[in-house]
């Protein structure tokens, strides 16, 4: 892959570009991506663990994914390697509505928990392990339609039938543009975690000189998305037309759009963490989730944290002008 231009990074969703991946969209639209010398093409690998498998066979050079993910990944003999972090905090969490009686894990005992995706179903088990709750205590049951979206989750909120769910940042979003706002539950596994999630290659790309300009392109997209959510939505709709809505529903989407991203890049602020540089990352952070991941049974091997990332790249992502950025997203014009 040396001397590549073309660079493909698969994201974990279904069959198109969508709202919680639109920085990826924005920073080849802005053209982050070409001032690197290269050109970004995304696939759309399904849910997480089918877009691992899809990285480690070579369908595609990169792809972000949630740390238990990567471990289970490497468990199932497919060596993902992080190159890049990208929430620097927790990105999934327990959550239930407003006026729901639960309020610690504990008092899920008996109740059930709908997982947004079932591949992270074994952090949900780690993250309550943790706290002395066996899986069998709870019951885990199917999330109503995709796990890319909330609006068929409401009903079964509302009347009971789901009692409280595990999600990702994008659907807490996505809660607040459904007007169900939804309270998260404290758990010391996700409220302690500084790193959930990062963008994993293969083996044989970490020595490639394009690892410190795709992050960079992404780092700048990120930071542009944080400034100015609504633009990034509507690049979006310009530049993958399968995501545009019908005239009718354009602010409604718009306003969903915006929800979303906030909240996913919310967690992707490098302010506040040990490392503050974008795409930092620590072999404690590493030991840490593996730990919690071995402890409940997730995953049976251990690995060297260290032999896990490479951080070698971190100075050169963080080789731009971030003032730069930031000017030109809160001046980017807005789309008629």
């Amino acid at each position: 892959m040396t001397n590549m231009a073309d660079v493909t990074i698969g994201l974990p969703i279904p069959d198109r570009m969508a709202a919680a991946y639109s920085y990826y969209g924005a920073a080849s639209a802005l053209g982050y991506d070409r001032a690197e010398g290269l050109r970004f093409d995304f696939l759309y690998g399904g849910t997480p663990l089918e877009t691992a498998k899809a990285l480690s066979s070579g369908a595609c050079h990169f792809a972000p994914l949630n740390m238990a993910v990567g471990f289970l990944a490497n468990e199932r003999g497919w060596p993902l390697r992080a190159v890049y972090s990208s929430s620097r905090r927790a990105h999934r969490w327990f959550a239930v509505p407003p006026n729901s009686t639960v309020t610690s894990l504990a008092d899920f005992r008996g109740k059930r928990i709908a997982c947004d995706f079932a591949d992270l179903q074994p952090l949900a088990e780690s993250a309550l392990a943790e706290e002395g709750i066996d899986a069998s205590d709870v019951t885990f049951v199917p999330w109503r339609g995709s796990g890319m979206e909330v609006r068929h989750m409401l009903a079964s909120l509302r009347d009971g039938t789901v009692d409280g769910v595990f999600l990702i940042d994008w659907n807490h979003g996505d809660f607040i543009a459904e007007d169900m706002p939804m309270r998260r539950i404290p758990s010391r596994l996700m409220d302690e975690a500084e790193l959930s999630s990062c963008l994993w290659t293969m083996p044989a790309t970490l020595s490639d000189p394009c690892v410190a300009g795709v992050c960079r392109a992404l780092a700048k997209a990120t930071l542009f998305a944080i400034e100015n959510p609504a633009a990034v939505i509507e690049m979006m709709w310009t530049h993958h037309l399968r995501t545009r809505p019908a005239d009718a529903e354009r602010q409604r989407e718009l306003r969903r759009g915006v929800e979303i991203l906030r909240a996913r890049t919310d967690t992707m602020r490098p302010e506040g963490a040990q490392d503050p540089r974008w795409g930092a990352m620590l072999a404690a952070e590493f030991a840490t989730a593996q730990n919690h991941l071995h402890r409940s049974g997730a995953i049976r091997h251990r690995h060297d944290p260290g032999t896990l990332f490479d951080p070698s790249r971190v100075a050169e992502i963080n080789a731009f002008d971030t003032a730069q950025v930031i000017a030109q997203a809160r001046s980017f014009p807005p789309y008629p």
